[in-house]
Formats: C-alpha cells, structure tokens, sequence
C-alpha cells in the first residue's frame, strides 16, 4: 500500500460496508527488529475497528450467544473479516 487512502479504496473494491476496515492493518514491508526492539507501522480504522467487538457484546447481553468463541465466528464471517493479507 502507498498511502492510507489506498487502504480504503482495496475495502471498498471488497464490498466491505462503509469501506471499513475491520482488522488492524500491519505492514509486513515495514517491520524491524532491533536488538529486542520491534518497529512496525500499522493502520487502525477508528470509526470501524470497534463495530465487531460491539456486535459481539450486544449478543452476550441479551443472551443470544452464550459462548464467545462462536459470537466471534459469526460476526467474522458476517463482517468478511480475516483473510485480506495481501
């Protein structure tokens, strides 16, 4: 990725609602250890990043789900989350 506009656009060419970015965006060509340092860049797309984590705790409070694991699953599969490494 060139610049983080790009980021939404590859999104919004997936289909994803609003071109949000659910995941945490890492890039891979930009990571570094140093001595036992480790420098990375990374996106997070504030206004979405909390969406899943919300749909998951609206099923645990009304009892809809009862176990998280499965909660989680749903709202991946639902939201297209995973799988975008590119």
């Amino acid at each position: 990725m060139t610049a983080i506009n790009t980021v939404k656009e590859m999104m919004a060419d997936l289909g994803r609602p609003h071109d949000n970015l659910y995941e945490v965006a890492l890039w891979s060509d930009m990571l570094k250890v140093q001595d036992d340092e480790l420098f990375y860049a990374y996106m997070v797309d504030n206004q979405a990043i909390v969406i899943p984590e919300t749909i998951d705790a609206i099923r645990a409070l009304t009892g809809l789900e009862a176990e998280a694991h499965i909660s989680i699953n749903k709202t991946n599969v639902a939201l297209g989350i995973g799988g975008l490494a590119a």
